[in-house]
């Protein structure tokens, strides 16, 4: 099936650096697959991006259609908002870059990079900010979002740590936002809703780590749940700020629910 806007793409994929997928393209329906398996939608086109000005000709082309946009990072939405029925896709996947300026411990990444690209860049200068805990998890809904990690303890959530973002307003414009730098765009990037505009790349604060921590999984039979659970509440408000504690109910395959703590601590081995 061919979409109904095709011939409306071809003038603004002749400027594209990257590409336009449409229901006639052979990579449509592995693209607007989303990690939430139960999310079915069907855009007009989705438009892989290669750089910022692919997602300016993209938010212009709904902007003169009156399409509804969609913006897929790393494509970890459980709710399936990085897609939409009959409207425009902005796709990062094809912006997974991660610089890294270990004199002055920030890195930019674009807006596809996941936490793995992030953490992967990161770890090779010993550094790391807070950032999630799944590996194919997104940069980008993670940080405008909050971003709860493992560091949150000691350094904050992931906006906490972002320094600036670049974004496409719904003019075109790409602005950068920062404390010294449209401070308002900013504020509302880091908690303020959302709609503001569509965030190409972002930069952090990093913080020493590793190469070395101590995590892993401690699991509790059901018939203890009670007594971990009253464990777990007792220690958290006097955890130390390295430690980070998750707990979890879940299901073991044979063994029915059990309860479990993700523990992880970010210091030395000896004080772990």
């Amino acid at each position: 099936m061919t979409s109904p806007l095709s011939g409306h793409l071809a003038a603004p994929a002749e400027r594209l650096r990257g590409t336009v997928l449409t229901p006639g393209s052979p990579s449509y329906d592995p693209s607007r697959r989303v990690w939430n398996g139960m999310v079915d939608k069907r855009p007009a086109a989705l438009v892989r991006c290669a750089a910022e000005e692919d997602v300016a000709l993209a938010v212009a082309f709904a902007r003169e259609h009156g399409l509804p946009l969609a913006v897929r990072g790393g494509g970890h939405s459980i709710s399936g908002v990085c897609l939409c029925d009959g409207g425009i896709v902005v796709d990062f996947s094809d912006m997974r870059s991660v610089t890294v300026d270990p004199v002055c411990r920030t890195a930019m990444a674009g807006a596809g990079a996941r936490l793995g690209d992030f953490d992967a860049a990161t770890q090779e200068h010993g550094l790391a900010t807070t950032m999630g805990v799944n590996t194919d998890t997104g940069i980008a809904g993670l940080t405008l979002g909050g971003g709860v990690g493992r560091l949150g303890h000691k350094h904050g959530l992931a906006c906490d740590n972002l320094l600036s973002a670049r974004v496409v307003l719904a003019d075109g414009r790409a602005v950068t936002a920062s404390t010294d730098e449209h401070p308002d765009l900013f504020w509302a990037l880091r908690g303020g809703g959302g709609n503001f505009g569509v965030v190409t790349h972002f930069t952090y604060r990093l913080h020493p780590l590793g190469p070395t921590i101590t995590g892993g999984l401690l699991v509790y039979d059901w018939r203890d749940a009670r007594a971990a659970m009253q464990l777990y509440a007792r220690y958290l408000p006097q955890a130390p700020e390295d430690v980070d504690v998750l707990g979890v109910l879940l299901t073991l395959p044979g063994q029915g629910a059990a309860f479990a703590m993700a523990v992880f601590h970010g210091g030395n081995e000896a004080a772990a």
